[in-house]
């Protein structure tokens, strides 16, 4: 499924911006650190959707604003989300991130695995503060840049709760309902609300506009991380870009785990339960549970939830608040969302 235009047209801008801006802050590095901040460089600019900056636009656009207002918030958004991905990917211990390694396997290959993912965790920190340096650059009203500014920090603070709520659900069984809230703190905020209401700030959007875009963006990133689920356990890696067994190691407790403990006999939920969390997995043992998971109903399932979702977000786009040309890119991206292969 191709992408948006909306997608496209915004990755054509912001590819050679953040090219440009990386290789600014890399030249002020010492020497020491040029070889990691190449592959912290190499990582950013790897490939990945950006979403997340293309809906900084959107949002400054349905409140009247240019997207010249919004570039620089936006090319932040994309480094917020490279810090939060080089935490992630840490956390998970994942190999494979957009087709090429993770950046603390990278480090780890020339420093050992302890010094490689510290000098990881901290050049994601430090790609954080680049992210704040752009947004205090954007050159709107003082009082909406420190509206955004508010946004921004918030929005890292629940995520961040989010991620550990994620970390600790691991050890227990949750409810469909405490999934659905995790992932809505850990993905669905910053990623379709956060870059939203930050646009809109910037550009003196309304309360009313807000209110929209909010009902839009929290059932939608609920969708997109059942989606995310879903290819992180059954995509083909050569497409995603991302190994498809490592939520089943580490035995994460996303929505396709806990519709399938749901929906299984006794035995299938015996068998899952002893499964998940075993880092000697093999191929094999995965392509097992896989098939368990398609025999509980499990996929068909969160395939379900992640559809509802979507019509719930598509239902607020008939807001009046919003303009009819963002509405239409939102409602393309929401599709695409929930449907795209990597």
């Amino acid at each position: 499924m191709s992408a948006p235009k909306a997608l496209a047209d915004y990755a054509a801008l912001a590819e050679p911006l953040l090219k440009a801006f990386l290789d600014e802050k890399g030249a002020q590095l010492p020497a020491a650190l040029q070889g990691p901040h190449g592959l912290l460089r190499n990582y950013v600019l790897r490939g990945g959707k950006r979403l997340r900056g293309a809906l900084v636009l959107l949002g400054c656009e349905a409140a009247g604003g240019t997207r010249e207002l919004a570039v620089k918030a936006s090319l932040g958004c994309e480094l917020l989300h490279a810090y939060l991905l080089v935490h992630d990917d840490f956390m998970d211990r994942d190999e494979l991130r957009r087709g090429g390694p993770t950046l603390h396997v990278s480090l780890g290959r020339e420093h050992g695995a302890h010094l490689g993912g510290s000098i990881a965790l901290l050049l994601g920190s430090l790609t954080q503060s680049w992210a704040h340096e752009l947004l205090l650059a954007t050159e709107a009203a003082p009082e909406r840049v420190l509206q955004a500014a508010r946004i921004f920090e918030e929005a890292i603070a629940e995520v961040t709760a989010g991620q550990m709520l994620d970390l600790l659900a691991s050890r227990r069984e949750p409810t469909s309902a405490e999934v659905l809230e995790i992932e809505q703190h850990k993905t669905g905020g910053y990623t379709f609300e956060l870059p939203l209401l930050l646009g809109a700030s910037l550009a003196g959007g309304s309360s009313s506009l807000a209110s929209a875009l909010r009902g839009y963006a929290r059932p939608l990133g609920q969708a997109f991380q059942i989606a995310d689920d879903l290819l992180g356990t059954f995509g083909a890696p050569e497409v995603t870009g991302k190994p498809n067994a490592s939520d089943l190691r580490e035995g994460k407790r996303t929505l396709l785990i806990t519709r399938a403990l749901e929906l299984a006999t006794p035995e299938d939920a015996r068998t899952l339960r002893d499964a998940l969390g075993r880092e000697e997995m093999t191929d094999a043992d995965a392509d097992r549970l896989r098939e368990l998971l398609r025999r509980t109903g499990a996929a068909d399932a969160a395939t379900a939830d992640a559809e509802r979702l979507c019509t719930q977000a598509l239902l607020a786009l008939e807001s009046s608040a919003i303009p009819r040309s963002v509405r239409t890119s939102l409602a393309e991206i929401a599709t695409h969302s929930i449907r795209r292969v990597s």
